[in-house]
This record gives C-alpha cells, sequence and structure tokens, in this order.
C-alpha cells in the first residue's frame, strides 16, 4: 500500500516542491530514496508527483513486496 507525503522543503532544495509516494512499511522513505521524515501528508490529487516515485508506484516494495 502506499501514499503521498510531501517533500520536507530545505534551504538546499526550496525549489522542490514535490509530493513522493512511500509505503507505509517506511512512511520516513519515499519510493524514489528520499527521505520524508516529518513531512506532511498530502491528497492524492497532487499534479507535482516525483516522477521517479510514479514509475515506481505500481513495482512491488523493495522493503516489504507489497
Amino acid at each position: 500500500m502506499t501514499a503521498l507525503v510531501a517533500t520536507p522543503t530545505t534551504v538546499d532544495q526550496a525549489h522542490d516542491d514535490l509530493t513522493h509516494v512511500v509505503c507505509y512499511c517506511d512512511p520516513n522513505l519515499a519510493l524514489c530514496g528520499t527521505d520524508v521524515t516529518d513531512s506532511d501528508w498530502v491528497d492524492e490529487d497532487e499534479d507535482t508527483t516525483c516522477v521517479v516515485c510514479v514509475d515506481l508506484v505500481d513495482q512491488p516494495c523493495p522493503r516489504c513486496g507489497r
């Protein structure tokens, strides 16, 4: 099972407003490998989802196999 999570904004990535997809087995790590610890959960209607996460969302999670 996956869910969307917003990327935490830091000074180094202030231009990055992407949302990422996570598996419930590790909600602090996006499917693309981005650390999304302490990020807010967002609706699935977001238009700016990470393209790497989108490519991986239909694949089994590499950590839990879901």
